[in-house]
Parts: C-alpha cells; sequence; structure tokens
C-alpha cells in the first residue's frame, strides 16, 4: 500500500516540476515556437494557371524557414483537367511534394530537391486518351498512383530572372498492366472482366511514366513588367498501351510577359509554338503570395 501511495504523489511532483520549470529543461529544439515567422519565415503561394495541354491545375506551394539559409518546401497541384477537354472530370488526378529549399547568393539563387506522389488514375490505369491510346474515363481510382521526384531551381535579381525544373513520374502502381506488352484490351461489353470496369470499355490499357521539364529565362524592364522565353518538354519513357505508343506529346518554345503586382501578386502569359506538331500552345498563370 505504501508503494501504490507514492506513486500518486511522485507523478504530482513531476507535474509540478515541468510547470515552473519545463520549458527550461526541455531541449532548444522542443521549446522553440514554431510559430514564431522572425525565426521560421513562411511564405505561401496560390497559383491559378492553365495551358493548352494539362487544361486548368490550380495550385499551392510555399516554405517554411529552418534556417537562414534552408526551409521545409511543399506543394500541392490539382490537375482538374488532364487533357484541357474533361477528360478526368470525374476522378482529378492530385499531386503533393515535400522537399527542402536551399538559398545561395543572398537568396538569389533558390534549389529546390522534392519527392511527390500522384494520386488518381493517369499512370497506372489510365485508359489511354493520350494520342495512340484508347479506353474510358470510367477507370480505377488509385491513391499513391506514381511517386515523382522532382527538382525547382530559380533565380532572381534587380535586372534577371529564370526557372528550371524537371520531375520524372513514375508509376507505383500496374493496375492497366506492366510495360513490355503487359497491357489489357478491354472488350466493350457489360461483364469485362479483369481491371476493366464499366460497360464501354474498349482499346488498350497499360501504364505510364512520364518525363516533364521546362526552362525560362527573362529580363526585368522596371519592378513590375519583365518579358522572356519559355521552352518546355513532355514525354512518356514507358507506354504499355499499345505498340509504338510512346512518344513526345509536346516541345513548346515561345516568348512570355510577366506583370508583378503590388501585394505580392503577379500575372504571366506565355504563348508559341509547338515544335512537335507544328500548332500553338499558351499557358496563363496568376498568383499570390501571402
Amino acid at each position: 500500500m505504501a508503494r501504490g501511495r507514492r506513486r500518486p504523489v511522485l507523478v504530482v511532483g513531476v507535474l509540478i516540476v515541468w510547470m515552473l520549470f519545463g520549458s527550461a529543461a526541455l531541449p532548444a529544439w522542443a521549446a522553440d515556437d514554431l510559430m514564431d515567422t522572425t525565426k521560421h519565415p513562411v511564405a505561401v503561394t496560390m497559383a491559378m494557371q492553365a495551358d493548352s495541354f494539362f487544361g486548368f491545375n490550380p495550385s499551392v506551394y510555399g516554405t517554411y524557414g529552418l534556417t537562414k539559409d534552408i526551409a521545409f518546401a511543399f506543394n500541392v497541384t490539382y490537375w482538374t483537367m488532364i487533357s484541357g477537354v474533361g477528360v478526368h472530370d470525374a476522378n482529378p488526378w492530385l499531386e503533393t511534394d515535400v522537399g527542402l529549399n536551399f538559398t545561395f547568393l543572398e537568396k538569389r539563387v533558390s534549389i529546390t530537391p522534392m519527392v511527390g506522389f500522384v494520386h488518381g488514375q493517369l499512370l497506372s490505369s489510365r485508359g489511354g486518351f493520350f494520342p495512340n491510346g484508347g479506353g474510358s474515363v470510367n477507370e480505377r481510382t488509385t491513391v499513391f498512383d506514381g511517386i515523382v521526384p522532382n527538382i525547382t531551381a530559380n533565380y532572381l535579381d534587380d535586372r534577371l530572372e529564370g526557372e528550371f525544373y524537371m520531375g520524372y513520374y513514375k508509376a507505383l502502381r500496374s493496375e492497366g498492366g506492366d510495360g513490355g506488352g503487359g497491357a489489357s484490351t478491354c472488350a466493350p461489353t457489360p461483364t469485362a472482366a479483369g481491371n476493366c470496369l464499366g460497360p464501354t470499355q474498349a482499346g488498350q490499357r497499360g501504364t505510364w511514366d512520364f518525363l516533364h521539364y521546362w526552362g525560362n529565362a527573362g529580363y526585368r524592364i522596371n519592378s513590375m513588367i519583365s518579358l522572356g522565353a519559355h521552352y518546355e518538354h513532355l514525354l512518356t519513357t514507358r507506354d504499355s498501351s499499345a505498340p509504338g505508343a510512346q512518344q513526345d506529346y509536346y516541345r513548346w518554345i515561345g516568348p512570355y510577359v510577366e506583370m508583378k503586382l503590388a501585394g505580392g501578386m503577379a500575372f504571366r502569359f506565355t504563348a508559341g509554338k509547338d515544335l512537335k506538331d507544328n500548332e500553338d500552345f499558351y499557358k496563363v498563370k496568376f498568383t499570390k503570395t501571402f
């Protein structure tokens, strides 16, 4: 009984000591106020963007300062219409990325390596809606559909600006069949078997891996206006939906104009030629940074 009586007294004593001296006894990292923006500056950008291939794809990205030149970085992109014509009207593609942001040369240069995941039905269970394929939007939704190692580099000073991005979209699942001839054919019948969903399936299904990269550079005429050039390339490194389906989807090149506004706002319009199909392209992006 004596041992049982001592236990509550010990617990009460520990609580009193923690209340009086807890903040001093905790390690520095545990006692740090993680909401103190003087120690941990936070920048969050909301981007409303669209282009002639992906359609409307809003995103939110930002950084949380850890040290003077290192920050935690995050990104969320909501690909609502992957081809710009409502292909994923019932099943958008969501991308989530986390990584670190490193700044150099008094923050004129920043490099942000990240690892992301995509969720939906793009990489592992698409119905083949890209060129050279067939299928249906009625495909199986998959969480952690693919992994996306990617890197972004930026340069910004009083006169020059530039950006480079590269991301590799690698399927983690094979709902539509593996590469190298593993794609399955879906019959347009109400009793389609295997991974085929819905009564109107047709065409080859498969698994996709993509490489997506772009670069742009510009000159800041003044604090408000900048002009520059943009190049962007999207291609598949694996496409098992049909023989010879692996391809370049576009290679865009053209000028851009950007207008920066007070309050952390900016508007950029990019347009030019698609070297792959001799068509025009456009990109529009409005951002607000908090």
